[in-house]
């Protein structure tokens, strides 16, 4: 039986994380073929696919996962110099721009209530704001620009953020050089442990380490 929410907060935090967070959504932009116009990428929290988790670790790594598959991971270290974060009622909205990459997702918060679900966004948002500014709108917010079906289901009621300053049309590009997961690394020792199995969660890791022994084969060779 797969395990329920409470048995992968429990794991989640005990990754020596400093919280961890049940989500109902996640949703990201990606870039369509042809590139013109938007769409989006949409994952529900249920027990077929595995529950969403937003999870922080005390070496400032923040992560996104779904049962085993890593979505999201990147270093909140410096991240006030690319990142930006919207917060509405119960849902966060992350966007960043740099070089030639624009990445922005999206985070609905769960909760046995509304009310709930606001609490544990409140909280996500206090540790964020540790190693980031989260920009708070009212109800009264304009429209995400363009992208009104965003993280919407035929049941859902439109919850839609403003688009940070400089992250405007912007786009998830899939084809990242490198997942973020594996940059900005600031570690101690007794952090490895937790981030190696992280890491081992994550699609992307044997490719990567691939692409780290051609250029370590380079370097030696050189």
């Amino acid at each position: 039986h797969p395990a329920g929410p409470e048995a992968e907060m429990a794991a989640a935090t005990s990754l020596s994380s400093a919280g961890a967070w049940p989500l109902r959504r996640y949703g990201r932009f990606v870039r369509p073929d042809p590139p013109h116009g938007h769409a989006a990428t949409v994952l529900e929290s249920n027990e077929e696919s595995g529950h969403l988790i937003l999870t922080i670790v005390v070496s400032g790594h923040f992560f996104i996962s779904q049962g085993r598959t890593v979505l999201e991971g990147f270093s909140l270290i410096s991240a006030h110099t690319w990142l930006k974060i919207v917060r509405r009622t119960d849902c966060l909205l992350f966007g960043s721009k740099s070089k030639n990459e624009c990445r922005m997702f999206r985070v609905q918060f769960d909760g046995d209530s509304k009310e709930q679900a606001v609490e544990h966004c409140c909280n996500c948002v206090q540790k964020l704001a540790e190693y980031v500014t989260v920009q708070v709108t009212d109800e009264q917010s304009q429209e995400l620009q363009g992208q009104s079906q965003f993280l919407d289901s035929e049941n859902q009621v439109q919850q839609n953020a403003s688009i940070p300053p400089g992250v405007s049309g912007s786009v998830l590009n899939s084809k990242s050089e490198l997942p973020h997961v594996y940059q900005h690394c600031v570690w101690s020792a007794k952090d490895l442990g937790p981030f190696i199995r992280l890491c081992l969660m994550d699609q992307n890791f044997p490719a990567f380490v691939e692409e780290v022994e051609k250029e370590l084969k380079k370097l030696t060779e050189g």
